[in-house]
């Protein structure tokens, strides 16, 4: 018996887009399976720039924080990087009190948020040519 993935992954040119099917997709029961099948992604495809999409997430279990941050090594360590979108104003005011709204870059949605981290990509990328070239 095949068990459904949690995540559907989706490239839209330079971004991977992650989204989380279920609605409690990320409740103590599924949180461990949810950070596997990213991680598992990521192994695979190193210099992954990947948008976590949570349109469909009405719940959070702080275990799934850990998961994001750990997700988030991951990326990095493999030259790639970490964005999440959608986010609820619930799931957002955990983020909030967490602090960790200052750690992760959140856009509103899809449409907006792979435009906008494409570009910020782009200026990255030229930013740190430009501190290479010392000019």
């Amino acid at each position: 018996m095949t068990k459904t993935p949690l995540v559907d992954f989706e490239q839209r040119g330079e971004i991977c887009v992650a989204t989380i099917r279920a609605v409690k997709v990320l409740d103590a029961v599924n949180v461990s399976e949810f950070g596997r099948e990213i991680l598992d992604y990521v192994e695979k495809h190193p210099e992954t720039h990947l948008l976590i999409n949570f349109c469909h997430v009405h719940y959070l279990s702080s275990a799934v924080l850990t998961e994001l941050l750990r997700i988030k090594d991951a990326l990095e360590g493999s030259k790639g990087s970490l964005r999440l979108c959608a986010v609820n104003k619930d799931i957002h005011r955990v983020f909030e009190i967490t602090n960790l709204d200052k750690v992760f870059v959140i856009y509103d949605d899809v449409q907006s948020g792979v435009p906008r981290y494409e570009r910020g990509l782009k200026f990255e990328a030229e930013d740190e040519s430009w501190t290479k070239g010392g000019g």
